[in-house]
């Protein structure tokens, strides 16, 4: 974990959260590593008001993990959006993830909504592009081309 608090809200979630520029959000940041070697870097955003957020406080990992957490307190999935963009790391991403400058990283921004269409929570992911296979899979049944 390199970070659990407040925090202003990051550009690429601001609009997807409901939030103004400057506002404050609860945020989760790791650091994900396999055999010691940083493969990406997950940011976690929440509104500090839902009703799951005492229980996203601390810094250590949730038993059951997020989904059973909203539905312990009544927030059903109902859709997601996911973004992907490839881009150049910044500074701090290259020391974390300990690649070169010039080595290009895909950024991920998944919103989840309830089925209000309320915004659950935020995932940006950072990761080295390099160390990456992206599969993107239709659901079975889902017949939409």
């Amino acid at each position: 974990m390199l970070f659990c608090g407040l925090s202003p809200a990051h550009p690429s979630v601001i609009e997807s959260m409901g939030v103004v520029p400057g506002e404050q959000v609860l945020t989760r940041r790791r650091l994900m590593l396999v055999d010691g070697v940083p493969l990406r870097i997950a940011t976690s955003y929440f509104l500090p008001e839902a009703p799951e957020v005492d229980e996203l406080r601390g810094d250590g990992f949730l038993q059951g993990g997020l989904q059973e957490l909203f539905e312990r307190h009544g927030r059903v999935f109902g859709r997601a959006v996911e973004t992907l963009i490839a881009r150049q790391p910044t500074n701090q991403e290259s020391e974390l993830l300990a690649i070169g400058a010039e080595e290009p990283v895909v950024e991920i921004v998944r919103t989840s909504y309830d089925r209000e269409g309320k915004p659950v929570h935020t995932l940006q992911t950072i990761c080295a592009a390099k160390r990456h296979v992206f599969v993107i899979a239709q659901r079975p049944g889902d017949e939409a081309f």
